[in-house]
Protein backbone atom coordinates (compact mmCIF):
# COMPACT_ATOMS: atom_id res chain seq x y z
CA UNK A 1 0.00 0.00 0.00
CA UNK A 2 1.24 3.15 -0.70
CA UNK A 3 2.38 5.52 1.89
CA UNK A 4 -0.47 8.35 2.58
CA UNK A 5 0.76 10.42 5.96
CA UNK A 6 -2.82 12.86 7.15
CA UNK A 7 -2.68 16.13 6.12
CA UNK A 8 -2.34 18.62 8.83
CA UNK A 9 -4.70 21.16 6.61
CA UNK A 10 -4.06 24.81 6.57
CA UNK A 11 -1.65 24.33 9.46
CA UNK A 12 1.00 23.44 7.41
CA UNK A 13 0.84 26.86 5.91
CA UNK A 14 0.30 28.96 9.44
CA UNK A 15 3.30 27.15 10.62
CA UNK A 16 5.54 28.81 7.84
CA UNK A 17 6.21 31.96 9.97
CA UNK A 18 8.10 30.06 12.34
CA UNK A 19 10.34 28.70 9.34
CA UNK A 20 13.36 29.83 7.90
CA UNK A 21 13.03 33.72 6.48
CA UNK A 22 13.44 34.22 2.97
CA UNK A 23 16.17 35.79 1.70
CA UNK A 24 15.96 39.22 -0.02
CA UNK A 25 17.86 39.16 -3.00
CA UNK A 26 15.31 39.78 -5.65
CA UNK A 27 14.79 41.07 -9.23
CA UNK A 28 17.98 40.20 -10.61
CA UNK A 29 18.52 38.99 -14.12
CA UNK A 30 18.06 35.46 -14.50
CA UNK A 31 20.00 33.11 -16.58
CA UNK A 32 20.33 29.20 -16.97
CA UNK A 33 23.67 27.39 -17.91
CA UNK A 34 23.35 25.73 -21.27
CA UNK A 35 20.30 27.44 -21.94
CA UNK A 36 18.04 29.93 -21.57
CA UNK A 37 14.95 30.93 -19.18
CA UNK A 38 12.74 34.02 -18.66
CA UNK A 39 14.38 36.91 -17.74
CA UNK A 40 13.65 39.73 -16.03
CA UNK A 41 12.44 40.67 -11.87
CA UNK A 42 11.32 37.86 -9.42
CA UNK A 43 7.71 36.59 -10.13
CA UNK A 44 6.28 37.55 -7.01
CA UNK A 45 5.70 34.29 -6.74
CA UNK A 46 8.19 33.18 -3.63
CA UNK A 47 6.33 35.29 -0.74
CA UNK A 48 4.61 33.14 2.03
CA UNK A 49 1.07 34.01 1.19
CA UNK A 50 1.57 32.78 -1.74
CA UNK A 51 2.97 29.80 -0.29
CA UNK A 52 -0.95 29.69 1.78
CA UNK A 53 -2.56 30.64 -1.13
CA UNK A 54 -1.68 27.40 -2.71
CA UNK A 55 -1.98 25.34 0.79
CA UNK A 56 -5.35 26.63 0.82
CA UNK A 57 -6.34 24.53 -2.43
CA UNK A 58 -4.96 21.21 -1.60
CA UNK A 59 -7.51 18.71 -0.83
CA UNK A 60 -6.22 15.38 0.72
CA UNK A 61 -6.40 13.87 -2.99
CA UNK A 62 -3.92 16.15 -4.35
CA UNK A 63 -0.75 14.18 -4.42
CA UNK A 64 3.22 13.89 -5.23
CA UNK A 65 5.76 11.53 -5.53
CA UNK A 66 8.47 11.32 -3.72
CA UNK A 67 10.84 11.48 -6.27
CA UNK A 68 10.12 15.09 -6.16
CA UNK A 69 10.95 15.32 -2.44
CA UNK A 70 14.32 13.96 -3.05
CA UNK A 71 15.37 16.60 -5.94
CA UNK A 72 14.70 19.38 -3.78
CA UNK A 73 16.46 17.65 -0.47
CA UNK A 74 19.43 16.72 -2.49
CA UNK A 75 19.68 20.93 -4.03
CA UNK A 76 19.49 21.88 -0.13
CA UNK A 77 22.01 19.31 0.66
CA UNK A 78 24.85 20.08 -2.48
CA UNK A 79 24.58 23.30 -2.04
CA UNK A 80 24.71 24.31 1.67
CA UNK A 81 25.24 21.00 3.29
CA UNK A 82 23.50 18.33 5.96
CA UNK A 83 22.89 20.89 8.30
CA UNK A 84 21.04 23.31 6.44
CA UNK A 85 19.14 20.12 4.85
CA UNK A 86 18.09 18.98 8.31
CA UNK A 87 16.71 23.06 8.99
CA UNK A 88 15.30 22.48 5.82
CA UNK A 89 12.80 19.53 6.97
CA UNK A 90 11.80 20.99 10.36
CA UNK A 91 8.35 21.87 9.58
CA UNK A 92 7.83 18.80 7.42
CA UNK A 93 6.25 15.41 9.02
CA UNK A 94 8.20 13.05 6.84
CA UNK A 95 12.47 13.50 6.76
CA UNK A 96 12.86 10.51 4.08
CA UNK A 97 10.73 9.62 1.29
CA UNK A 98 10.45 6.89 -0.86
CA UNK A 99 10.85 7.47 -4.72
CA UNK A 100 7.63 6.49 -6.07
CA UNK A 101 5.39 6.71 -3.19
CA UNK A 102 2.90 8.88 -2.71
CA UNK A 103 2.84 12.05 -0.31
CA UNK A 104 0.62 15.11 0.16
CA UNK A 105 1.73 17.72 -2.20
CA UNK A 106 1.33 20.53 1.04
CA UNK A 107 4.10 18.72 2.47
CA UNK A 108 6.07 19.18 -1.27
CA UNK A 109 4.91 23.14 -1.09
CA UNK A 110 6.45 23.80 2.30
CA UNK A 111 9.47 21.96 1.36
CA UNK A 112 9.99 23.60 -1.97
CA UNK A 113 9.26 27.15 -0.40
CA UNK A 114 11.38 26.78 2.21
CA UNK A 115 14.30 25.25 0.23
CA UNK A 116 13.77 28.31 -2.18
CA UNK A 117 14.41 30.46 -0.17
CA UNK A 118 17.44 28.35 1.83
CA UNK A 119 19.01 28.83 -1.96
CA UNK A 120 18.01 32.19 -2.93
CA UNK A 121 20.87 33.95 -1.97
CA UNK A 122 23.23 31.56 -3.52
CA UNK A 123 21.43 31.13 -7.18
CA UNK A 124 20.18 35.35 -7.10
CA UNK A 125 16.41 35.01 -5.93
CA UNK A 126 13.88 32.74 -5.29
CA UNK A 127 12.91 31.82 -9.07
CA UNK A 128 16.44 31.06 -10.26
CA UNK A 129 16.55 28.59 -6.90
CA UNK A 130 12.79 27.10 -7.79
CA UNK A 131 14.74 26.41 -11.24
CA UNK A 132 18.18 25.03 -9.92
CA UNK A 133 15.55 22.48 -7.47
CA UNK A 134 13.73 21.08 -10.25
CA UNK A 135 16.58 21.25 -13.00
CA UNK A 136 17.78 18.08 -11.47
CA UNK A 137 14.32 15.81 -11.60
CA UNK A 138 15.06 15.01 -14.73
CA UNK A 139 18.41 13.34 -14.35
CA UNK A 140 16.77 11.90 -11.14
CA UNK A 141 13.64 10.45 -13.15
CA UNK A 142 15.53 9.34 -16.28
CA UNK A 143 17.89 7.37 -13.96
CA UNK A 144 15.27 5.28 -12.49
CA UNK A 145 14.08 1.73 -14.13
CA UNK A 146 10.93 3.80 -15.02
CA UNK A 147 12.43 6.40 -16.37
CA UNK A 148 14.57 4.62 -18.53
CA UNK A 149 11.83 3.64 -20.42
CA UNK A 150 10.69 6.55 -21.11
CA UNK A 151 13.98 7.80 -22.55
CA UNK A 152 13.34 5.08 -25.45
CA UNK A 153 11.07 7.16 -27.03
CA UNK A 154 13.89 9.83 -27.44
CA UNK A 155 14.86 7.83 -30.18
CA UNK A 156 11.87 8.59 -31.85
CA UNK A 157 12.61 12.27 -31.58
CA UNK A 158 12.36 15.04 -29.18
CA UNK A 159 9.22 15.99 -30.05
CA UNK A 160 8.09 12.70 -29.60
CA UNK A 161 9.16 12.42 -25.68
CA UNK A 162 7.73 15.54 -25.15
CA UNK A 163 4.54 14.35 -26.51
CA UNK A 164 4.86 11.73 -23.72
CA UNK A 165 5.43 14.48 -20.83
CA UNK A 166 1.67 14.39 -20.20
CA UNK A 167 2.02 10.70 -19.14
CA UNK A 168 5.21 11.49 -17.01
CA UNK A 169 3.75 14.13 -15.26
CA UNK A 170 0.73 11.89 -14.39
CA UNK A 171 2.70 9.44 -12.83
CA UNK A 172 4.42 11.63 -11.08
CA UNK A 173 1.19 13.85 -9.39
CA UNK A 174 -2.51 12.96 -8.67
CA UNK A 175 -3.86 16.67 -9.45
CA UNK A 176 -3.95 18.35 -12.47
CA UNK A 177 -3.42 18.14 -16.07
CA UNK A 178 -0.32 18.94 -18.88
CA UNK A 179 -1.63 19.43 -22.45
CA UNK A 180 1.31 20.37 -25.11
CA UNK A 181 0.62 21.77 -28.12
CA UNK A 182 3.19 23.00 -30.92
CA UNK A 183 3.45 25.99 -32.79
CA UNK A 184 6.61 24.71 -35.06
CA UNK A 185 8.78 21.47 -35.87
CA UNK A 186 11.18 23.08 -32.85
CA UNK A 187 8.68 24.76 -30.76
CA UNK A 188 5.75 24.77 -28.56
CA UNK A 189 3.70 25.28 -24.92
CA UNK A 190 3.17 22.91 -21.90
CA UNK A 191 -0.12 24.67 -20.49
CA UNK A 192 -0.87 23.36 -16.99
CA UNK A 193 -4.39 23.40 -15.50
CA UNK A 194 -5.25 22.71 -11.50
CA UNK A 195 -1.67 22.28 -11.46
CA UNK A 196 -0.32 23.33 -7.78
CA UNK A 197 3.77 22.99 -9.17
CA UNK A 198 4.83 26.98 -10.25
CA UNK A 199 5.78 27.44 -13.72
CA UNK A 200 9.27 28.21 -12.64
CA UNK A 201 9.36 24.36 -11.71
CA UNK A 202 8.31 23.48 -15.35
CA UNK A 203 11.08 25.85 -16.53
CA UNK A 204 13.77 24.32 -14.49
CA UNK A 205 12.43 20.52 -15.60
CA UNK A 206 12.12 21.25 -19.17
CA UNK A 207 15.90 22.84 -19.28
CA UNK A 208 17.04 19.55 -17.35
CA UNK A 209 15.48 17.41 -19.56
CA UNK A 210 16.49 19.37 -22.57
CA UNK A 211 20.34 18.93 -21.14
CA UNK A 212 19.87 15.75 -20.50
CA UNK A 213 18.87 14.65 -24.41
CA UNK A 214 21.26 17.06 -25.37
CA UNK A 215 18.97 19.42 -27.42
CA UNK A 216 21.24 22.52 -28.53
CA UNK A 217 19.42 26.36 -28.11
CA UNK A 218 17.06 25.09 -25.94
CA UNK A 219 15.09 27.98 -24.66
CA UNK A 220 11.93 28.08 -21.87
CA UNK A 221 9.61 30.88 -20.35
CA UNK A 222 6.68 31.07 -18.32
CA UNK A 223 3.63 32.69 -16.99
CA UNK A 224 0.93 32.34 -14.48
CA UNK A 225 -2.19 32.37 -16.42
CA UNK A 226 -4.81 31.39 -13.66
CA UNK A 227 -5.00 30.59 -10.30
CA UNK A 228 -3.57 27.45 -10.79
CA UNK A 229 -2.59 27.52 -14.46
CA UNK A 230 0.43 27.93 -16.38
CA UNK A 231 1.69 28.08 -20.20
CA UNK A 232 5.46 27.23 -20.55
CA UNK A 233 6.71 27.89 -24.38
CA UNK A 234 10.03 26.08 -25.84
CA UNK A 235 11.99 25.80 -28.30
CA UNK A 236 15.36 24.45 -29.81
CA UNK A 237 17.80 24.75 -32.69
Amino acid sequence: MEHQPLLRGHGLGRSIRATLSCSGERGRALRMIGGHTSTGGESGLGTELELQRRLSLVTPADSVRGLSFHTAMEAVRADLGDEALAQCLARNREKAYKSFFHYPVSEYLVLLYNAAWMLSEKHGGFDSAVRRISGGIAPSFLGSVVGKAFMLLAKEGPRQLINNMPVAFRAAASFGEIIVQWSGPRSGMLVTKRDFLLYLNHEGGLMGLFRAVGLPGARVSGRQVGTLDNVVEFSWE
